[in-house]
């Protein structure tokens, strides 16, 4: 009997306090919480739908890779420079989210946007030949979004059929739980056309939806106690062109006068003892062809179903670093005309960075953005969250 009664004692216990979390994560959910919109956690993005509160006319979606947890200590990063200029960009991404995640998260996120524009930002680094490995993307994979995906009314089938089959591909081998664990979602929430029907959720299925929105209110909890926004302030223009003064200046500072204009610690710890082995190592390299381009016309392909204006930034590489590897100028320049090309094809908005892979503090290292970089990049934001 002592048994019988400690088990369920403890079975209640669990109880009050998945019961608790679930409440207090719902009161977090329900509130907007402006800071949650440069927080650049992973665990963000594992669910679009739980940043629902936080989403509203002024809200921009900024997506993107590891350049955007660079410049984080500094003004210059959107999260910190965009802050109180009455656009807010909800960034999403970190290092090895690419087109494809991106297309899902889109789509997940789609029914809550007022603001029906939405910026990516492109790394060169992306359109290698392998494109995004797939233990890049199982790792970036998030299950609930890509339920949300196969629910949408709005996306097209032909758009939903690259992208299951390309996630497959992906998955497949390197996470081969995962993707049965996808084919039955397909199964239970599509026709034979791939158009979504109606069904009740699976425990599992609430399970990982409960999973998602608690870890992200209590790591969220965490970062906002150190990350206050302080008093509400009124909307102010930045000044960008004071903004790029100092920027060039604090550039200056951080590179310390090295010969690839790359912030001083990252030379040091990256180039100087690796630069007889680097000298000429690119010479055969390119970002001509890669599965990348296929991924990120789907990117298109889903603006263009969801009715999402798009606008593609085109960041540079570092020119000195890459000249001094032997990365042909030229592969680069066809890398450049790639995306353009897509661009125009699928009518998207284009804010084209590729003429400054020589301008002194636009990049932080050989190929992120820095301190210029990033003050241009926002003001590119700013006016184009203005547009609409």
């Amino acid at each position: 009997m002592k048994k019988i009664a400690a088990f369920f004692t403890a079975l209640a216990m669990i109880l009050v306090i998945a019961l608790g979390m679930h409440f207090f994560t719902a009161g977090a959910a329900g509130r907007a919480q402006d800071d949650i919109y440069g927080w650049t956690d992973e665990t963000k993005f594992t669910s679009m739908s739980s940043l629902a509160a936080s989403v509203d006319e002024e809200t921009l979606l900024v997506m993107g890779s590891s350049e955007l947890q660079h410049q984080k200590s500094t003004p210059y990063n959107p999260g910190n420079l965009l802050r109180h200029s009455g656009v807010k960009p909800l960034l999403i991404g970190a290092g090895y989210y690419q087109s494809l995640f991106h297309a899902t998260a889109l789509t997940a996120l789609e029914p809550e946007m007022e603001n029906r524009r939405v910026v990516l930002i492109l790394a060169p680094q992306w359109f290698r030949k392998s494109g995004v490995r797939p233990e890049a993307y199982a790792s970036r994979f998030s299950e609930e979004n890509y339920i949300d995906m196969l629910c949408s009314e709005k996306l097209s089938p032909e758009t939903r059929k690259y992208i299951i089959k390309r996630t497959h591909k992906l998955l497949s081998k390197v996470d081969p739980t995962m993707d049965k664990r996808i084919r039955a979602y397909e199964e239970q929430y599509l026709d034979e056309d791939l158009r979504p029907v109606s069904s009740e959720m699976t425990l599992r299925e609430k399970f990982v939806r409960e999973k998602n929105r608690t870890n992200i209110y209590l790591r969220y909890t965490m970062y906002d106690l150190l990350h206050s926004l302080g008093p509400e302030q009124e909307p102010v223009l930045p000044d960008f062109e004071a903004l790029r003064f100092q920027a060039a200046l604090d550039g200056e500072e951080a590179c310390g006068g090295n010969e690839f204009y790359v912030k001083k610690s990252y030379y040091d710890n990256y180039i100087v003892h690796v630069m007889d082995e680097e000298k000429d190592s690119g010479i055969k390299t390119g970002y001509s062809v890669s599965p990348e381009y296929d991924d990120l016309e789907c990117f298109l392909m889903t603006c263009r179903d969801l009715e999402i204006t798009p606008l593609l930034m085109i960041t540079p590489v570092n020119g000195y670093w890459y000249d001094y590897i032997g990365f042909p100028a030229e592969a680069r320049e066809d890398y450049y005309s790639q995306i353009r090309s897509l661009a125009e094809e699928y009518q998207a908005e284009i804010c084209d960075f590729s003429d400054r892979e020589y301008e002194p503090y636009f990049m932080e290292d050989t190929i992120h953005i820095g301190w210029k970089g990033w003050v241009d990049a926002c003001e590119a934001i700013y006016r184009f969250a203005k547009e609409a």
